[in-house]
This record gives C-alpha cells, structure tokens and sequence, in this order.
C-alpha cells in the first residue's frame, strides 16, 4: 500500500465510533454513517466560526464599535456549537436510558438507547442569542424617538430577559425528559413545550409590530418567520428520538443536525449582518451617556452645548450691564474714586 492509499483511507473512514465505543448496556447506538454526518456539521460550524473570527479580528474598535460587537452572536453560536458537535461526532457526551417505546429494536432486544446530551448544553448557551438578534431585528424601539430613553432601555431588556427565561424551561424541559424513562418524561415535554409556544408567541408580537413600523426589514422578517416553522420541528424530532424511540440514532442525528445549522449556524450569521447595516448605534450611544448621567434623560447630548455668560453678552439699548459676581461695576468704582480723592 502506497502512501497516498494510506492517507485515503484515514480520509474516507471514520473510526470515532470504534475509538469510542458505546457501553454493552446500550444496544440502539450511533454507527459511523450517523458520525459521517455529525464530522460534516461540525466543520460547516467551525469553518463559519473561523470566517467571523477573522472579520472581528479585523474590524476596526473606533471606526464601528458596536457593529464589531454584533459578530459575537454568530462567533459563539458556531463556535459553541462545533464543540458541540465535535463531541457528538466523537460518539462522546452521551448517557444510556431504556426506552419506553419498542419502535426501534436491534437483535440483542435490550431496549437501552443512546442519549447525546451535550447538544442541549449547545443549545442553552446559544439560544439566548439567537433570540437577542431576533429582537435587534424586529424591536422597532431602536430607531422610534418617540419615547423617552429609560422607557425604551427598560423595555428592551425585559423583552430579552423573558425570552431567555422561556427558551431556558424550554432546553432543560427536553433535557429532563429525556433523562427519564418512565411515561413522566412527558410531563417536562409538555412544560418544554408550553415555554417554547410562549417565546415563539412573544417573537411574533415582535414581528406583528416590526412589519407595520417604517423601518423594518423585509428579508429579516421573513427569514424570522422561516425559522418559527423550524423550530416547531425541535420537539417533533425528540418526540421521535429521545421521546418515541420511533427513529435510530443515525436519523436523529440528520434530523437535529438539519436543525441546528440552521438555527445557530445560517440564521444567526444572515440576520447579524442585516443588523449591521441597520442598527442605530446613537441609540446605544445614548444609553451610554443616560447612564454615565445616573439616569437624567434631559442631560443626553448637551454637554458641549453649554457656554458661560460673560461680560461681553449682547443686551438691548438702554439695559443695565449687570458684571458677574465678584466684579464691581464700573460707574459705582468710579464714584468711590472721586470720594477718595475729596
């Protein structure tokens, strides 16, 4: 065997499920097809965090600083989510539960199926941004000057903060349940559920609002309400998988995988640059000088404008000169001079 046949087959097989392989108690496992698959991810993930690494690296700090700021989102999202799948690929991060279902059955007939978890662990460190830049996009108070700055600053961190809460219930819903063996599991599927159609509901209100205001973006609204029929899909894939036991290992795989690029890989990268190009950086600019301030709107943007009043300040014809404090007017300086000199 030549040296290029060699390094042809390191290429071609993949041997991470033999490295690591899984335990005896588990019999529906992921083959290597499903890891084939799981290495492909992984490098569409890591090559996209690669490229935004490089452009943030790049980006001038005084020429755009919080643009720069915004290519965080789809540098964590990719890069937490090619760890991720680096280990799901490795055939790693995985605990073994007996299924409640028989749908998928293998010869040994133990019933003992293979559950990743160290995806949810990408899916709660990465949600809360994706919907962070959902709000960028369709929260139309960053460019509407209608009221005031705390109002606005308020609002906006409230609407973030309660997305993160509802998509937190919805990660560790699925999480839980499918840790669970028994017909409970259900019960945190149904939790996992209610949470995400409140969150998709709040997105929406979002979207409502964002399509009638005047600046709004047309292809970041739409690509908002593709990705809503997407992850309606999250919990039909564990329904099958981890919940149903109704499709192997490897399908799962596909399945999440499918989802995962694109919810943390294409979505976040296409709506961070639509961002970019339409974010209203004096509106943070603003919040920046309300809270070097302590929260007195009225003093934004009027520290230049001040001037002191002098002397030389222009009055109308018969007005009496009043000096400023601590200078003795002229016609009074005069007249004590002449009492002197008497």
């Amino acid at each position: 065997m030549t040296y290029f046949d060699g390094v042809s087959n390191i290429v071609k097989r993949n041997r991470a499920v033999d490295i690591n392989p899984p335990p005896p108690q588990s019999d529906i496992n992921l083959t290597s097809h499903g890891s084939d698959w799981l290495w492909a991810a992984f490098s569409v993930f890591a090559l996209l965090a690669v490229v935004h690494g490089f452009i943030y690296s790049l980006t001038s700090v005084r020429r755009s600083g919080l643009k720069k700021s915004l290519l965080i989102i789809p540098l964590f999202t990719n890069a937490v989510m090619a760890f991720a799948y680096y280990t799901y690929a490795s055939n790693l991060g995985y605990t073994w539960i007996r299924t409640e279902f028989h749908h998928v059955t293998t010869d040994r007939g133990l019933g003992v199926r293979q559950i990743f978890y160290n995806k949810y662990i990408g899916w709660f460190l990465c949600w809360p941004l994706v919907l962070t830049i959902f709000a960028i996009i369709t929260h139309t108070r960053l460019t509407d000057d209608r009221d005031d700055i705390l109002k606005r600053v308020v609002q906006i961190i409230s609407t973030i903060f309660t997305r993160f809460l509802a998509i937190a219930v919805f990660v560790l819903g699925l999480l839980i349940g499918g840790l669970i063996r028994s017909s409970y599991k259900w019960g945190y599927f149904t939790f996992a559920v209610v949470a995400q159609l409140f969150a998709i509901y709040l997105v929406c209100v979002d979207l409502h609002h964002s399509f009638q205001s005047p600046t709004k973006s047309w292809l970041g609204n739409l690509i908002i309400t593709f990705y809503i029929v997407v992850w309606i899909l999250y919990p039909v894939c564990w329904g099958l998988s981890e919940g149903g036991n109704v499709i192997q290992p490897d399908s799962e795989a596909v399945f999440y995988g499918i989802l995962d690029l694109i919810t943390f890989g294409f979505v976040p990268v296409i709506l961070t640059w639509i961002a970019i190009n339409r974010v209203d950086e004096e509106f943070f600019t603003k919040i920046w000088h309300f809270h070097l301030n302590n929260g007195r709107d009225g003093d934004i943007g009027h520290h230049d404008v001040e001037k002191d009043v002098g002397v030389d300040t222009p009055r109308h014809s018969g007005d009496t000169a009043v000096p400023p404090t601590g200078v003795p007017n002229t016609d009074e300086a005069l007249v004590e001079e002449e009492v002197v000199r008497d």
